[in-house]
């Protein structure tokens, strides 16, 4: 902040340092002027004169450096000093002293709405006319009536039109920080909802984590605990391998269910939900077909390889990702582009790993097809991708579609009817 406050400073000094420059600037013109016409501009303005209006045209100046903190005051005095050069010095040289007027005025209509600076705006520009006539009474002028009209319009002048100016510049400035301010808003907003959907889709995902390792590990335990009370050959060695290997796959488990704790932590009062159900790449056709069920024209492509079952290597918690991928997806389809023709491909053809695509044609209809933002539905296929190693893409599609792709590895060296399930 001290930084902030030595700009403006140095702002406040540089303005009334230019703005005395410019008044005496200006009552040199006016007095030169009354030297080559002093008909119409009055005598010349003796040295008394000139020291009176030199020191008032600086104090004026000197006294901007004040209307940050006091613009109404400063408004005030600066209008009001000038009265002194037409009491006691009148002459042309008065009319340099509007200089540092229009100067405060605007400055003033800067820092203050003009509801709140408007009275003193009048009094200054009143100040400013009754200085305009004592001085032209001062130095000889015989019309008081047009005397009266000029003084008073030099007063309006003189305070109206900069103050016009400044209320303007203020407003302007006042609505675009209200636009930000709404902006800086939405945008909190924003990333409260999307922190909150992280959250929400973290849990979720340490449900369905918790459910798999429990589904399998707790076989494991089961299987070992067999092997160990029915192997015949060498029963000591056997049985305590088999107690090592149900230690060992009950350490997984408690390890497991401390990190879906720490995974969980955000969400306190949630249900589980699901129908318990492990979802796979094979139960990807119950979603197609709960799909064409409520009328929309959806279909499954599966395109498999020589390495066996659909999903072998695939792991299960990887499967789940691409069901849930799939089950987003074609939500997403309904609710965008009702009545558009969509594809589910499974590309389970490659060694290395398996494709899941939902692609999805435009909306049928007068209206075009929405474009899909990238809310929280793919934000949560991006969470899914990213948990199990996989690739993902979403985007439109040169016909005017939508598509989503999960690009999964595969791990060959996962065997066992687990996986396959």
């Amino acid at each position: 902040m001290p930084a902030v406050h030595r700009l403006h400073r140095t702002i406040a000094v540089t303005t009334a340092l230019v703005t005395a420059i410019v008044a005496v600037a200006a009552a040199w013109a006016v007095g030169s002027l009354a030297e080559l016409d002093p008909s119409e501009h009055g005598a010349r303005p003796g040295a008394a004169t000139w020291a009176v209006t030199v020191a008032v045209l600086v104090l004026q100046s000197a006294a901007l450096t004040a209307v940050r903190r006091a613009p109404r005051v400063t408004l005030l005095g600066v209008a009001a000093l000038p009265v002194l050069v037409a009491a006691f010095a009148p002459s042309a040289l008065f009319s340099a002293s509007a200089v540092p007027v229009l100067v405060g005025a605007f400055a003033a209509a800067v820092q203050l709405p003009l509801r709140l600076i408007a009275v003193t705006a009048a009094a200054s520009a009143a100040l400013v006319a009754v200085g305009q006539f004592v001085a032209g009474v001062g130095f000889g002028r015989t019309d008081p009536v047009v005397l009266a009209l000029e003084a008073a319009g030099q007063g309006l002048i003189v305070v109206g039109v900069p103050l016009i100016v400044g209320s303007t510049i203020a407003a302007n400035r006042a609505a675009a920080r209200a636009k930000q301010d709404a902006l800086d808003a939405v945008l909190r907003e924003r990333e409260a909802q999307v922190g909150e959907a992280i959250a929400r889709e973290r849990s979720a995902m340490a449900r369905e984590l918790h459910d798999i390792a429990a589904h399998h590990l707790s076989g494991i335990s089961l299987m070992a605990s067999a092997i160990a009370r029915q192997v015949s050959t060498d029963p000591a060695a056997a049985r305590s391998g088999a107690l090592q290997i149900r230690e060992q796959s009950n350490a997984v488990l408690d390890d497991l269910r401390s990190l879906v704790g720490l995974l969980r932590e955000s969400e306190s009062r949630a249900g589980h939900g699901g129908d318990g159900a492990l979802k796979t790449l094979a139960t990807v056709g119950d979603l197609v077909t709960a799909a064409q069920q409520t009328g929309a024209p959806a279909s499954l492509d599966v395109r498999l390889g020589a390495l066996g079952p659909l999903g072998t290597g695939i792991a299960p918690l990887a499967q789940l990702a691409a069901y849930r991928m799939v089950q987003e997806s074609l939500t997403n389809a309904a609710r965008h582009a009702p009545g558009a023709a969509t594809t589910v491909t499974i590309d389970d053809s490659a060694e290395s790993h398996a494709t899941v695509t939902v692609g999805n044609g435009p909306r049928t209809g007068a209206h075009p097809l929405p474009l899909h933002d990238d809310g929280f539905g793919v934000l949560g296929m991006r969470e899914r991708a990213a948990l199990i190693g996989a690739s993902f893409e979403a985007g439109p599609t040169e016909v005017g579609g939508w598509e989503t792709r999960m690009r999964i590895p595969r791990d060959l060296s996962r065997t066992g009817p687990e996986e396959q399930r």
